[in-house]
């Protein structure tokens, strides 16, 4: 048959430990409060931005004189579209800085010289920023030549003209040469009415010359305030080729695709919209008006400088925890976690723009060009005709996103620490508990010897704590010491049989042989009395080791009737007297009947045992005395002597095995007053040994239930029913308990 295998669960340690961990729900409690406030101050965010752009709108409303003001485009002008520039530019000869798609304005224009050869030829790319209107030239060179210093002859080395027609209708020509690679001079190029030519330095004109494998790139920036309404623009390149002679190669001009037209500048922002949209004064957020076709017709000025930008600390990085954020996420929201890309929230922009062209509102939280995360809203612009615009005001949320950045930081450290010293606090504590269980342990175990005999007679470990290990070595020390006592007793028992049945049989088998030898009919009588006395004792002694075992067998099967207890102790004291001699027995009652249902024998029995005990611890010339007594539904008996008391603690003294008499007296096994209680709880009843009032000697004291189907509560006894410990002897006070 297979032996199982207990199971056992962990160890206190691991257990508290596991308390510890299991205290990280605080920590997801508090990031579950912190997500809920982020998304309502997102929300918020969203609702007031949506609020602040719907005001925007009401500006623009019904105002398609502002949205609709384009450049003028007559029958004999092309476009030549400029592109917006969002970050801030450095006049440098590099255009990685415009940060925009050149293919969106960049036009190239072949040399007249060739169309297969590339020299002369150049791309143009536009943009526009803060009403001014930057140009970036890429010009094929294959042989470069510079501009003697000192010498205004722009024909003579490379160099580019710029025509257009001024703010007060005048056609201008500006003129960028250069010396060397570097910052370039710009000359405002005039006539006179003689056809002289005037040249000046232009100051509103910034321009640099950057060499490359291919020629040379130029560019330069110039106020859009520069050029009249119609914005007629043109720009031309000088090719010198001959360092010596220095005679011009060639020279290459944009021009339109029909060459009756001119280009002009189509610029999509509108100058009132801006001044309308930068005096509404929101330095920290940032207004775009959209056209119909989704053209930006104006705009406030950047939400932060962009150098400053890139200073900016941002809150994604260092003591931020946001690496916690894809781990504590799918736990409390129930989905994965996942960075907004710039591709999608670009995405998402152009969606929200989309539905706001047609007619619906809408905020969404995308990524800033700043760094960090904005919020963007979209509110339509309205005319009697449907949608003229939509406005877009964009604004950062930093300091949500440093509200969650502290509070997330405020959480891990606060739920770290806490944990530590939980964990620090519940190992320590395991450690003391442990060592505490295992010194009961190993008290406990040396208490016993290989063979499983007793060695000590109690413990000293934890017996005076006051938790419930304190309770568990006081049971155990308990324990211990009933098994000492019962080990005494059996260690005592076989020479105490020894010497009490040895002298039965040895008056036996004298007696036998003097029955043997006995010639006269009167000796063989008194001989064969002498032998029926040992058998008796002997007899008694083996009664008196299997009455415990056999009482509660016989009291199951035992039934209850209804008996007058006065009548049944009036003739037991009667019995007794008959032929006890050196001692009386005093019964004290009522001369009423009292009825009540029991076992007359089993009572008789436990009279004999308190009978026996009485006694033999009895005063000389000191009589003995039970008393009956009853109240409504109990009846009391009470056999007291004077003689030696009992000791403070009573309650052990009716167990089995426990006796109270001197080691010499070695017939009595302690079985006496156990079968006393048995036999007061089989009745209903408790069982009580008290002292007298002045030490002058003892009282058990039992209550028994009148009826069957009542009990009595040793403790709670209800004080109706409670009789009254009437004296015992006259001369004596009421019988009290010393503890």
């Amino acid at each position: 048959m297979p032996l199982k295998t207990p199971i056992r669960g962990p160890k206190l340690l691991t257990k508290l430990l596991l308390l510890g961990v299991g205290l990280l729900v605080v920590p997801w409690l508090s990031y579950i409060q912190l997500l809920e406030m982020e998304r309502l101050l997102i929300q918020g965010q969203q609702n007031a931005q949506l609020l602040m752009a719907r005001g925007v709108s009401t500006l623009f409303n019904n105002r398609a004189d502002l949205i609709d003001d384009l450049p003028i485009e007559t029958p004999d002008t092309e476009p030549l579209y400029v592109a917006r520039l969002n970050s801030s530019i450095l006049i440098d000869g590099d255009i990685s800085d415009w940060s925009i798609e050149q293919d969106q304005t960049r036009r190239t224009f072949p040399s007249n010289t060739s169309s297969e050869d590339q020299d002369s030829s150049f791309a143009i790319t536009l943009g526009e920023q803060i009403d001014n209107l930057y140009v970036y030239l890429q010009v094929n060179d294959d042989v470069l030549v510079y501009r003697e210093p000192g010498d205004l002859n722009f024909q003579a080395a490379d160099s580019a003209i710029v025509d257009y027609v001024s703010a007060d209708g005048v056609d201008s020509q500006l003129a960028i040469t250069f010396s060397r690679p570097g910052t370039a001079t710009v000359y405002s190029l005039t006539t006179d009415i003689q056809g002289n030519h005037q040249y000046s330095p232009s100051i509103n004109v910034v321009a640099y010359v950057s060499e490359t494998a291919q020629g040379y790139d130029v560019e330069f920036s110039m106020p859009l305030s520069m050029v009249d309404e119609k914005k007629i623009f043109n720009v031309s390149i000088i090719d010198v080729d001959d360092p010596v002679e220095k005679t011009m190669h060639a020279i290459t001009s944009t021009t339109a695709s029909d060459p009756s037209k001119k280009l002009n500048l189509v610029v999509f922002r509108s100058a009132e919209t801006m001044r309308l949209v930068n005096g509404l004064g929101y330095v920290d957020a940032h207004v775009i008006v959209y056209d119909a076709e989704g053209r930006m017709r104006g705009e406030s000025h950047p939400l932060i400088d962009p150098d400053e930008a890139r200073d900016r600390p941002k809150f994604q990085s260092g003591w931020g925890f946001q690496w916690l954020r894809p781990i504590l996420h799918p736990l409390v929201a129930g989905e994965s976690w996942s960075e907004l890309t710039q591709e999608e929230s670009d995405r998402a922009a152009d969606e929200a723009l989309a539905d706001a062209q047609s007619g619906i509102p809408s905020a969404i939280l995308r990524n800033s060009a700043s760094g960090g995360q904005s919020v963007m809203a979209f509110q339509p612009i309205l005319t009697t005709d449907g949608v003229l615009g939509v406005v877009t005001l964009e604004q950062n949320i930093d300091q949500i996103l440093s509200f969650q950045q502290v509070g997330l930081r405020q959480i891990v450290v606060v739920s770290l620490l806490a944990l530590l010293v939980v964990l620090i606090l519940a190992a320590g504590f395991s450690f003391r508990l442990a060592y505490r269980i295992r010194k009961l342990k190993k008290e406990t175990t040396s208490a016993l010897d290989e063979r499983g005999r007793l060695t000590a007679q109690g413990l000293r470990a934890e017996v005076g704590a006051g938790d419930e290990i304190g309770d568990l070595a006081r049971a155990v020390d308990d324990m211990i010491g009933r098994l000492h006592d019962h080990n005494r007793f059996i260690e005592r028992m076989p020479r105490t049989l020894r010497h009490e049945i040895n002298n039965p049989l040895n008056t036996l088998s004298t007696s036998l042989e003097n029955l043997q030898q006995a010639q006269s009919d009167e000796d063989r009588a008194k001989y064969m009395q002498s032998a029926r006395r040992g058998i008796l004792r002997i007899g008694a002694i083996v009664q008196n080791l299997v009455d415990a075992a056999n009482l509660e067998e016989s009291l199951t099967s035992e039934k209850k009737r209804k008996v007058d207890v006065n009548a049944l102790l009036k003739s037991y004291v009667q019995n007794q007297n008959a032929h006890l001699t050196n001692v009386e027995i005093v019964f004290d009652s009522a001369d009423s009947p009292l009825e009540a249902e029991i076992s007359d024998f089993h009572i008789e029995q436990m009279l004999d045992k308190l009978i026996d005990n009485a006694v033999d611890f009895h005063r000389s010339n000191s009589p003995i005395k039970i008393q009956l007594s009853r109240s409504a539904e109990y009846f009391r008996i009470i056999i007291a002597n004077r003689g030696p008391t009992f000791p403070e603690d009573t309650g052990h003294i009716f167990e089995m095995l426990v006796s109270q008499r001197p080691e010499e007296s070695r017939l009595h096994f302690g079985l006496g007053l156990y079968v006393v209680r048995v036999i007061a709880e089989y009745h209903g009843g408790t069982v009580r040994a008290l002292n007298l009032a002045n030490n002058s000697g003892v009282a058990i004291v039992i209550d028994m239930a009148l009826r069957e189907s009542m009990e009595v509560e040793e403790e709670q006894e209800p004080s109706s029913h409670r009789l009254r410990l009437m004296p015992i002897f006259t001369s004596s006070k009421p019988v009290t308990t010393d503890a």
